[in-house]
């Protein structure tokens, strides 16, 4: 008991500044003292090392300056010795005269090294330097006690007190380390909750919330008496700083009831904060069936009733957003074209139950975007069709309010904003796995080659192919690109060919024998045999009359020419991501360098009379993919095109057909659950999987990506025509 006031007066006494006792007495230097020679010697040669270690010390808790925690170590109290020295030091350290007593521990430590209370003298040493604002002499004496004395019972204390002066220091991650070094090596009997609070406390200055609060919660498990509730009141503050994700960790890692009651708690604010409604809803409801006691159940009861009715919607209402003005008016008057065909369609198929249409015109801005999600928030709209160009503010708009919404675009990412974020549209990742797929499994091609201009877009598909061949278990054999802006395309059709580089003539070949393409299934005899279709285009690329013959001739058919190539086509299928004119101009020239009998890859902008009027018979071994064929023979699409013809005199695109398609799902969804709930719909939007639409049989992935069968198109006399499968097509995460 006589140590432990005399500790709380000591916390006093340790406001006194340097200042004011540097006047009254001359503090000597521990290494002065005058110990026996040879450990004199052995003092001095080691103290540079003991203050180059001072920064990772162990750290005392009941120092000066402002202390992190009120919390002491205690300590026994020994009998009083009979050193007189030693006596007369402790009645002077007592009444407050530092000088007196540092003088007495000295000649004490000096004439009686040996004495049991040595490690007390140096504590009470350490104490003075620090009272004086001398930490670093304090640590190296500290430190020696620590060292020299281990089995001391003041040992506790005085790293509480190296701890607190790194602390002080800023040496934040020296009492870590030291701390948590001193816990491991600590009697878990003996009092360990003020060394979890300090080391708390420096991950807390550090930043490291999620660490500070495993350390008050282990603080909090250890504590006893008032120790306990002031270890809860700073695990609970330390909770309100964590951040979903941290929050969700503890929560893995505590199993009692009232801490996980308050990171329940916590758990559901924070998902508030991050927009994330439904998962506060999932939390907070959580809460209040298991934790009817909690101290927050009827502000977390409040907090479920408003989430709830935020989620709530007029029924059979739905927004529609797109672009009705400005420079894409045409795309968002197509798209509403679709609505509003499948609104007239589910009004016959519906019977007695109206759907009500709200349209906004984003004028293909941002911010108009966002005040019209604002707008159809407040007229109670259950999901969002549209927009197009301006996808993602919307779509992050509509996520803040719980809005289900789907959009039109390929833009990367959309999905990934939030839950409430579909997307149906024909994307470059789907058209390549579809093409690969199709090419593998249909056609048994498994080697590639990939003709690619120098941009982002040509940059971006040549990466997705590459992916889907490996995907698929095929080998890319070549790959070249070609500046954007240019019509000759010699060299990189030769490099990807072999044949860009001569070969000297002693290794040259005679006869070199070609790999063989396999048999194209998609060339009839028709095709083969009949004639030209399409004036030749390599005439308006060489300015020279040539018919079929003359390109023959041009080429290795003719054996009387003395520079006549041998490519190496050591592929199935040239890959070619670019527009209808430029693959145009591409398609001739490999003919001209005799790369014949290949498949011809491209996406759906080669859907496209351009590339029928340039490139002619050399396109017959063409396949393309694409979301919509208005040409299909089945019966849906077919049905989708009379109806739009005769109503608005025209043959619908992709735009109309998944426009139409993703009105069609939301009707049908919001028909069949018959919920008045915003989050009950986007569930359910969910589990569509196989929905039959005019753009492919379609559905979502639980991240609210489209899953789309698409169409594969080839030519055959001129035109595009629809390729049936043998194969079911492969899952759209299968490259994932």
């Amino acid at each position: 008991m006589r140590d432990e006031l005399l500790f709380d007066n000591e916390i006093g006494l340790c406001r006194l500044s340097d200042a004011a006792l540097r006047p009254q007495v001359h503090m000597e230097p521990l290494c002065t003292y005058s110990f026996s020679g040879e450990f004199h010697r052995k003092i001095t040669n080691m103290k540079w090392i003991i203050r180059t270690v001072i920064l990772f010390l162990v750290v005392v808790y009941s120092g000066c300056a402002p202390k992190p925690l009120p919390i002491g170590i205690p300590r026994p109290v020994p009998a009083m010795p009979g050193n007189a020295d030693f006596q007369n030091a402790e009645r002077a350290f007592k009444n407050g005269l530092y000088t007196e007593a540092l003088d007495g521990y000295n000649t004490f430590l000096r004439e009686a090294y040996d004495d049991p209370f040595v490690d007390e003298a140096l504590f009470k040493i350490g104490k003075i330097y620090r009272f004086a604002g001398r930490d670093e002499d304090a640590m190296d004496v500290l430190w020696r006690l620590n060292r020299e004395f281990p089995e001391s019972a003041l040992v506790p204390g005085a790293v509480m007190e190296i701890l607190n002066i790194l602390f002080d220091g800023g040496n934040f991650e020296s009492v870590i380390t030291h701390g948590l070094a001193f816990i491991d090596r600590t009697d878990p009997t003996l009092p360990r909750m003020p060394f979890f609070m300090i080391v708390a406390k420096a991950y807390e200055a550090m930043g490291l919330h999620l660490d500070a609060a495993r350390s008050y919660y282990r603080a909090w498990n250890t504590a006893s008496g008032a120790d306990v509730e002031i270890a809860w009141a700073q695990l609970k503050n330390t909770a309100e700083k964590l951040s979903a994700d941290d929050l969700q960790q503890l929560i893995s890692q505590v199993t009692d009831r009232r801490l996980m009651g308050l990171l329940l708690y916590r758990l559901g604010m924070a998902f508030i904060l991050d927009e994330k409604y439904d998962d506060a809803l999932d939390v907070l409801q959580a809460l209040v069936e298991r934790f009817p006691e909690h101290p927050d159940y009827q502000d977390a009861t409040d907090m479920i009733h408003s989430l709830t009715e935020r989620a709530r919607f007029t029924p059979f209402t739905v927004g529609c957003l797109l672009p009705l003005s400005g420079s894409y008016a045409i795309f968002g008057q197509r798209a509403l074209n679709g609505i509003e065909m499948a609104l007239s369609q589910s009004a016959e198929m519906g019977g007695e139950i109206p759907f009500n249409i709200i349209v906004k015109d984003s004028q293909s801005d941002s911010d108009v975007a966002v005040k019209a999600v604002n707008q159809l928030d407040q007229q109670k709209v259950g999901a969002i069709l549209g927009p197009l160009y301006t996808a993602e503010a919307a779509a992050e708009s509509a996520q803040a309010k719980g809005i289900p919404i789907l959009v039109f675009t390929q833009r990367d990412g959309i999905p990934d904003i939030g839950t409430y974020v579909f997307r149906n549209f024909i994307t470059p990742q789907m058209q390549v796995r579809s093409l690969v797929s199709f090419a593998v499994e249909e056609l048994g091609a498994r080697r590639f080659a990939v003709l690619y201009p120098d941009e982002n877009y040509g940059r971006r598909y040549m990466n997705l192919f590459w992916d889907q061949v490996i995907v698929y278990g095929g080998v890319v054999n070549g790959v070249e690109m070609y500046d954007p802006e240019g019509t000759d395309f010699a060299k990189p059709i030769k490099k990807v060919a072999g044949i860009f580089y001569d070969i000297p003539n002693d290794l040259r070949v005679t006869g070199l024998p070609r790999i063989q393409a396999p048999l194209l299934p998609l060339m009839d005899d028709s095709m083969r045999s009949g004639r030209d279709l399409i004036a030749d285009p390599v005439e308006r690329i060489s300015g020279l009359p040539l018919d079929r013959q003359a390109i023959d001739d041009l080429g290795r058919r003719n054996p009387d020419r003395e520079d006549q190539w041998h490519p190496i086509v050591d592929f199935d299928a040239v890959f070619i991501p670019d527009a209808p004119k430029k693959a145009g101009l591409i398609i001739p020239q490999l003919a001209y360098y005799d790369i014949r009998d290949v498949y011809l890859l491209g996406t759906n902008l080669w859907n496209s009379r351009t590339l029928l009027d340039m490139s002619g018979d050399y396109m017959k071994g063409t396949l393309i993919a694409d979301g919509f064929f208005a040409e299909s023979q089945s019966e849906t699409v077919q049905n989708f095109v009379a109806d739009f013809r005769r109503v608005y005199g025209r043959v619908p695109g992709i735009i109309e057909a998944v426009a139409y398609d993703s009105a069609m799902m939301v009707f049908q969804t919001m028909r069949q659950t018959a919920t008045d709930s915003r989050r009950d719909l986007k569930q359910a939007l969910l589990q569509i999987h196989d929905f039959e639409g005019v753009s492919g049989r379609t559905g979502f992935a639980q991240n609210g990506e489209v899953e789309k069968t698409l169409h594969m198109l080839r030519i055959n006399r001129g035109r595009f025509v629809e390729v049936t499968r043998t194969h079911s097509p492969e899952p759209a995460n299968k490259s994932q």
